[in-house]
Order: structure tokens, then sequence, then C-alpha cells
């Protein structure tokens, strides 16, 4: 087990090199689209006599399939391209896979997909593990569950809190979802229609300018430039449009559509996620940019998540666990507002790949928990851990490890959330 520790770590700490990680397991390519990774990382004790009573966390939704309109515009693409007869005989194989992808989506666009209830099972079975006690106080049995009313989230919400009681069958839960609980767990971002268009520009730049698409094209169109340009006008938009399908095939786990083995090379893959992680980025995550305006969006749900761990610590209370069920537009600039280490981190957009990697940092089933540990006499302290590995505040001091004071930790997110009154 140390060895896998150790080799984790060190994968982790090369985040910079994007290009390795790839071609280590091409999946990586897809970003946020990327199902989730469990990658044990080193576990810091906390100071002695200190015991868990209490977790605040929030989830994204495990592996999903295609929202809107990217379910539907490579299998347009390559639909046109069969029936004007512009395939070779790899396009031909091509469309095989897009179709069998198109097909899951039929009347399931944006669903939950099996693997990803799988993820949230595997998830909360491992943090009722590591944290055991506290689901197993009988002086606390309450468990709040908040989810945005977008279906992937109840669903994962259904498999994260059903695992939970498999393994803590005393558990008594409360569900609330509705409009609210979506605002409040992926709130709309100040002038987020000015941060979405910026974040297309700059993924239309980066890929004109960087990406030889010219091999794809060749491979899946017939050498007839006149008759191809009149069904597939912008080759780039057609080459982006089959790399989100490569990407989500991970999520569906379609049998014989692996577009990102069979149809791009790794070089290919590699120059398309750097575009796309830089977008993925400038959209949603603390950039020079545009990082006030998205982190700006989480202060209401950092105020839910002090109230709620104030009321757990109250002397009488009976609550084990908040639990909080939201998107990646969600988690990403909470984890901006709170100042974390790695997810959090302030960089330039178009710079992003070179520290930042969005398939470890938001991919399906990107999780934040924060375990709140007592000792009698003593001030609560807190551990947060962000996909399972345990993660530092910038700026904040730990008393011991990675544990922070409750006091310290809630002046620095009442100063964050002050910060960004505008």
């Amino acid at each position: 087990m140390a060895g896998v520790l150790l080799l984790c770590c060190g994968t982790l700490s090369a985040q910079g090199d994007y290009a390795s990680l790839i071609r280590e397991n091409p999946d990586r390519a897809a970003g946020v689209h990327h199902s989730y990774e469990y990658l044990p990382g080193v576990t810091t004790p906390v100071p002695r006599g200190y015991k868990p009573f209490y977790v605040s966390h929030y989830g994204r939704h495990g592996s999903r399939r295609s929202t809107s309109s990217s379910a539907q515009k490579a299998f347009d693409y390559m639909d046109s391209a069969r029936v004007a007869g512009i395939l070779t005989p790899l396009g031909e194989e091509l469309w095989v896979a897009v179709n069998a992808i198109h097909d899951d989506h039929i009347d399931m666009v944006g669903e939950l997909t099996p693997r990803g209830g799988r993820e949230h099972r595997a998830i909360a079975r491992r943090l009722h593990d590591r944290v055991r006690p506290v689901w197993h106080d009988r002086h606390r049995r309450q468990v709040a569950v908040q989810s945005s009313n977008v279906p992937r989230c109840l669903l994962s919400m259904a498999h994260f809190t059903a695992s939970l009681d498999d393994n803590a069958p005393g558990l008594v839960f409360d569900f609330v979802t509705g409009d609210r609980y979506l605002n409040l767990l992926a709130h709309d971002y100040y002038h987020g229609s000015e941060i979405s268009a910026a974040s297309r520009v700059l993924m239309n730049g980066m890929a004109r300018e960087s990406i030889d698409i010219s091999r794809f094209i060749r491979s899946v169109f017939i050498d007839d430039p006149e008759r191809v340009s009149r069904v597939i006008a912008d080759p780039y938009d057609f080459a982006y449009q089959i790399f989100l399908y490569g990407g989500i095939r991970q999520c569906t786990e379609t049998p014989d559509a692996d577009i990102f083995g069979r149809f791009f090379t790794i070089d290919e893959l590699i120059a398309f996620y750097r575009c796309y992680n830089s977008r993925i980025y400038n959209s949603m995550a603390n950039s020079a940019e545009f990082g006030d305006h998205v982190v700006w969006a989480a202060r209401d749900l950092v105020r839910d998540i002090i109230d709620r761990a104030d009321a757990a610590l109250r002397e009488g209370s009976t609550t084990a666990a908040d639990l909080r069920f939201g998107h990646d537009s969600g988690i990403l600039p909470l984890a901006g507002l709170m100042d974390l280490v790695g997810p959090g981190d302030r960089l330039h957009n178009a710079d992003a790949s070179d520290s930042w990697q969005s398939f470890f940092e938001v991919p399906m089933g990107t999780n934040l928990q924060m375990v709140f540990y007592r000792k009698r006499g003593a001030e609560p302290l807190v551990k947060i851990w962000y996909n399972e590995r345990e993660t530092q505040v910038r700026g904040l001091q730990p008393v011991s490890g990675n544990c922070y004071r409750w006091s310290d930790l809630r002046a620095h997110l009442e100063r964050r959330i002050a910060q960004f009154d505008f």
C-alpha cells in the first residue's frame, strides 16, 4: 500500500506535465468529462485525543451523458457525411462508434449513467470507512441532504445516501431539492454570459492556432475537398465535436466506441485537451481574467457551510453530516472562494495546463469533504479533503498536519465572503 500511495502522490505532484499524464491514461484528455479516478494520498494524523464527529460535503454528480446540443452535433455531422458518401472506410467505422454513443443518448441527454452511480456509492463507502465514528454516534443520527433539482444530481444523491445507509443503517436522512437549492449549490456567475463568450473565443483561438487536424480529416473523409467542404464547412468544429464524443464515451461505457483510442493520435488528444482545459479553467475556475466574477457565485454556499457547521457544533446537536449534490459549475467556484491549494489556484487562463488539470480538479464525481474533530475541553479542528486527498487552504496555518482550528478557518471564510461583496 505504501508504494501505491507514493506512486499516486508522485503522479499528482507532476500535474504540470499534462502530456505525460494523458499518455499514461488517454481518457484524461476528456477533462471535465473524465470519469472519477480514485487516487489515494497520504493521510496526516490528527492531534491526540481528537475524534471525527461531523462532515460537511459537496459532491458533483457522477458520470453522465452529454448535455444539450453537444449530444447531437457530432451525430448530425457524421449522418450528413454518410448520406453524402464522403466517408473513408475508417470514417465508416467512426460513424458506427458515434452512432452507438448517440443511441445511448436518445431520450437520456444529460442523465446519470450506471458508472456515475457506482462512483458515488464508492465515494460514500470510503468516506464512511475514513471517518467511521461520525456515522455510528447514537447521539448524532441526522443527515441533512440538499441537491440540485437536475435528475443526475438527484440520482447521485440517491446512490451516495443508499451506500451510507448500507454501511450505517441507523442514520436518518432529510432530503430537500428545488430551484432554491440549484441556485444555492450552482449559482449563476457575475456577468456569466460574458465569461462564457470569452471562454469560447479562447478555445477557438487556441485550437485553430495550435491543433493540426489535417491527418484526422484525411483519415475519415475521401480525398475530394470540394465535396467534403459542402458538408463539413468548419473542420475544426467537426473535429472538436468528435473529440467531445470521445470524452463522454468513458461515462457511457459504450462497447466498441473507443473514439480516443481508434481515431485520434495521442498527440492530437493532448493538443485538444490543452485548449479545452484552458476553456474550462477560464469558465468555471479562479482565473486571473474572470476568477472574481466566478467565485462570487459561491458566497451564499460558503455562508450555508458556515451556518450549518456552527449549528452542528452546538451542544445537543444531533447532526452527523450535511451533504450537498450539485455541479462542476458549483464546486469549482467553491474551491476558489475557499482558496484551496490546487483546485482554487489563480492562474492566467491560457497557461492553466502548465499546472492545473481539469481531469484531476473537476472530473465527474468531484467531491469536497470537510471533517470536523473534537476533544473534550478543546476547540474543534477541521481537515479538508478534495477528491479524497487532503488539501490545504492558501495562507492559513494548520494546527497540526492538515488540521485547522475551526475559528481560524471560519474567519478566513468570512473574510473571503466579504472580499467578493460587489
